[in-house]
């Protein structure tokens, strides 16, 4: 079984191996999501991989919202 968190929301799956590499919507918030395989979850690098999507977006989000500084010639 492969066990694997939405990189958008973090809700938790749990799929049989067979579908490693697949495609699949959360159900949860719509975002597409590709199925690590079994070695990844084993070593642990899709938590990591998760963690810098998560970053990523709140930072992406950050920047959305910070005022535009213009700068002087």
């Amino acid at each position: 079984m492969i066990k694997f968190n939405c990189t958008s929301c973090e809700q938790s799956y749990r799929v049989s191996d067979t579908y490693s590499g697949k495609k699949v919507r959360c159900k949860s918030c719509k975002s597409i999501n590709i199925i690590p395989s079994p070695e990844t979850q084993k070593t642990g690098c899709g938590d990591s991989i998760a963690a810098y999507n998560n970053l990523l977006k709140e930072l992406l989000k950050a920047e959305k919202h910070s005022p535009t500084v213009e700068m002087e010639s």
